[in-house]
């Protein structure tokens, strides 16, 4: 090979590295992550129901905190929902229905048969759920999973977890008509979604973490303070930064539309 051939295939070479470099680096993505959610508890059995699509609008509001402060005096109160945490009385209030097995200070379970007539199976993967609580009102089992994971199913339909949450955390409208509901994802972050109670049964309407992020580009992680003031009108404070003398917050208002 001469020289001066040997110069340009070089050239060649070099160059191609540039261009591949450069298509490399525009393309790169820098994010900053909220905490990953646990992907245990986004198993959809065979059998899982979800909710009807509905169209559910929402504004998005972020306000100071004098103006939430001076809301909240005229939130409604959130009733207090019936449960069963003993071991004893939910093992006769569900005999038949849910199979439980006897462990060293928990209650696992074996087998859930829902009362549409659905019994549950390996997809369940309940091996590494236990007994947390019994809603004898909505007909709901609450389990406590793998990094301590939320798991719930509604018994008679056979609703999983995404549409059922977890009723130690609803936040009910001032008549019923809505609620917060939530669950823990088993890192530090919750799932956060809205009910809407219709013939006598709340179903799903809207994924409230989904709706956060895309009209205001921030993860709705974890938020308290949570309170109605109507049928329509949720106020909650995002919580920005731990410490120990008190939480910091961002404060929003949500309002359903439709």
């Amino acid at each position: 090979m001469s020289f001066g051939l040997y110069l340009k295939t070089s050239a060649i070479i070099i160059l191609s590295m540039i261009v591949i470099s450069c298509n490399q680096s525009t393309t790169k993505e820098v994010t900053t992550q909220a905490p990953q959610k646990n992907e245990h508890t986004k198993i959809e059995t065979p059998n899982t129901i979800k909710s009807s699509p509905r169209s559910t609008r929402v504004t998005i509001e972020k306000i100071t905190s004098a103006q939430f402060e001076r809301d909240k005096q005229n939130a409604s109160l959130n009733k207090p929902v019936e449960k069963i945490t003993d071991f004893k009385i939910v093992q006769k209030a569900l005999e038949g229905i849910v199979i439980f097995e006897k462990l060293d200070g928990h209650l696992g379970i074996k087998k859930i048969n829902f009362r549409n007539g659905i019994t549950s199976d390996a997809s369940y993967q309940l091996d590494e759920c236990s007994f947390s609580t019994y809603f004898p009102e909505e007909d709901v089992l609450l389990l406590e999973c793998g990094h301590t994971t939320d798991r719930s199913f509604d018994l008679k339909t056979g609703r999983d977890t995404y549409e059922v949450g977890n009723l130690n955390y609803i936040t009910t409208s001032l008549t019923g008509k809505y609620r917060l509901n939530k669950i823990f994802e088993g890192q530090e972050c919750f799932n956060h979604f809205i009910q809407m109670k219709e013939k006598g049964k709340y179903q799903k309407v809207l994924d409230l973490n989904e709706i956060f992020k895309k009209k205001t580009g921030k993860w709705l992680c974890v938020i308290e303070k949570e309170f109605w003031t109507d049928d329509h009108t949720l106020y909650f404070g995002l919580v920005t930064q731990y410490k120990e003398e008190g939480n910091e917050y961002e404060f929003y208002k949500i309002k359903i539309v439709n």
